[in-house]
């Protein structure tokens, strides 16, 4: 419980405000049940293990504090996992109508404009059970020694600070933001200069010379509809022991995570379609252990910079309300990420030198039925269906159940 004292100060700064400032708090409570198949882990399918898993998935604070008629103070805090505290996960300030709709800016701790999930990834706008696979889904890359091979993924967890997704989980980044809308709204823009690229774990800190790119604009030329497109670029290597040799070829930075996307967003009567594509690109560094040189590792690749670790990533959701029973729907989802190939770098291995995908294809459909009996209140029944581009498949198909509630 190392971070409540953070949500006590928040409170006693906030609570006791004075008469003349406006503050509305709000939140989210998730309970889920969730059994998985006797594959699953927490990078392939959210679940640690096949049991049967009882969690309170989310406790969720939101608070907007009005300042003054054109400043505002927004903020989330929420559970960390295995409940160990409190997490401030959005914390800024922003200055409204600078130059009408057209100019807004916030700063602190935002979410990153790229995409469209990152808006209604909370439980009562995410019409099904469980999360995209790029917010989690960890690839064969690190953030300390780039790309990892067979060897190299086994060592991941205990000597190069865990795999990266696309998305780290959330999405939110410390940083700058200026956003807007122009021509009656035919036209929305977002550009944010942030700490760190989309796939940083350690969103809250530059650890780089220099600052990543997030930006959205789209186009929504009537009510029912929305389509976007995303970009973000920035150094996704940290720097450390097992990378420090990079100095002396120009640093880390030249080693880039580099991301576009397109949004789709569609809603007539009883229907809703939200899609996405999500083309991302890791410049990596290939190091490999080397004892005769302190500390001992090196490059493995020759006459070369990196190796270019690409990826397409597809989502779509449907959802169809019943046009006779208020409060009921059902969902589907398809979601899939395919990887691109490489040259294998790895020496011992069988296909050296060979054109190999650098990780493994994974594909899933989902479906949920969703009922809300009370204003506030969404209870979800859901199941996926997962399949993984290796032989033997494992079985991460996972059903579960999640009531959330909004308060």
């Amino acid at each position: 419980m190392k971070r409540t004292p953070v949500l006590v100060a928040l409170l006693l700064v906030f609570g006791p405000c004075p008469l003349s400032a406006q503050i509305t708090w709000s939140g989210i409570y998730d309970f889920e049940i969730k059994k998985g198949g006797v594959g699953s882990k927490p990078e392939l399918n959210e679940l640690s293990n096949e049991n049967l898993q009882l969690n309170v998935r989310n406790l969720q604070l939101f608070f907007d504090a009005v300042v003054d008629n054109d400043v505002s103070i927004t903020g989330k805090m929420a559970t960390t996992s295995r409940n160990q505290g409190i997490d401030v996960q959005l914390a800024f300030v922003t200055f409204w109508r600078l130059a009408g709709s057209a100019l807004n800016v916030s700063a602190g701790k935002i979410l990153t404009p790229f995409g469209s999930f990152v808006r209604r990834q909370l439980s009562p706008d995410n019409p099904l059970i469980g999360s995209p696979l790029f917010f989690y889904y960890q690839t064969n890359v690190s953030s300390s020694s780039g790309y990892l091979d067979s060897n190299g993924v086994l060592l991941a967890q205990s000597l190069y600070g865990g795999r990266l997704s696309t998305v780290y989980t959330g999405g939110y980044y410390v940083g700058a933001e200026v956003f807007g809308a122009l021509a009656d709204d035919l036209v929305q823009y977002d550009m944010a200069l942030l700490n760190a690229p989309l796939a940083s774990t350690n969103s809250e800190i530059n650890l780089d010379k220099q600052v990543s790119f997030h930006g959205r604009a789209a186009i929504r030329p009537a009510i029912w509809g929305t389509l976007g497109a995303s970009f973000c670029t920035g150094s996704f290597l940290e720097r450390g022991t097992v990378n420090g040799f990079l100095n002396k070829t120009g640093g880390s930075e030249r080693f880039k995570q580099q991301t576009i996307g397109l949004d789709l967003s569609l809603s007539y009567l009883y229907y809703e379609i939200n899609a996405e594509y999500v083309n991302n690109r890791f410049n990596a560094p290939y190091i490999v252990y080397d004892f005769t040189v302190i500390p001992p590792y090196k490059s493995g690749l020759t006459g070369k910079d990196g190796l270019l670790l690409s990826s397409t990533e597809l989502l779509v959701d449907l959802k169809i309300e019943a046009p006779f029973y208020p409060g009921l729907y059902v969902a589907g989802r398809y979601n899939s990420v395919r990887f691109g190939s490489i040259t294998d770098p790895l020496g011992s291995s069988s296909t050296f030198g060979k054109e190999i995908p650098w990780d493994r294809d994974v594909q899933r459909y989902g479906a949920a039925i969703g009922y809300k009996p009370v204003r506030g209140v969404l209870i979800k029944v859901g199941y996926e269906w997962t399949k993984l581009d290796i032989t033997p498949q494992p079985d991460l198909d996972a059903f579960g159940t999640q009531v959330s509630v909004s308060f």
